[in-house]
């Protein structure tokens, strides 16, 4: 029961998430891209305390290992970075689900944004 409780807030999760999702053209995405600093993915590694309204406690290994933690919800996998991109793609080891956000980290901020959704927040640890 404890397992089917959890499977589901994590699916009213992307559903949630998907829902905020925001048609743009390529023409912007591609502008937003080259407006972007780069980002050495070695400046991602560590444990990240969600602001504003974000909940979740974010934890990105050297390894590659990936914990977005929000209390009675973790979302457990791995994450790769695409720096030209500016992309992290994260893949969920329970369910196989993958989620892809564009990154943003200024100073001690680091922004991830799902497609033009609303932004995640997060500070340095």
């Amino acid at each position: 029961m404890k397992k089917l409780k959890r499977g589901l807030i994590i699916t009213l999760l992307m559903l949630m998430t998907l829902s905020f999702i925001a048609c743009g053209s390529k023409a912007e995405d591609n502008d937003q891209a080259s407006q972007r600093p780069q980002i050495n993915a070695d400046e991602l590694i560590g444990k990240w305390k969600g602001t504003g309204g974000e909940v979740s406690t974010l934890t990105l290994g050297k390894d590659g290992s990936y914990k977005d933690d929000a209390g009675d919800v973790s979302v457990i996998g791995t994450y790769s970075f695409d720096q030209a991109s500016g992309t992290m793609t994260v893949n969920e080891s329970e369910y196989g689900l993958v989620f892809s956000y564009s990154v943003d980290l200024s100073e001690n901020k680091l922004t991830l944004q799902m497609n033009g959704g609303n932004p995640r927040t997060f500070t340095k640890q």
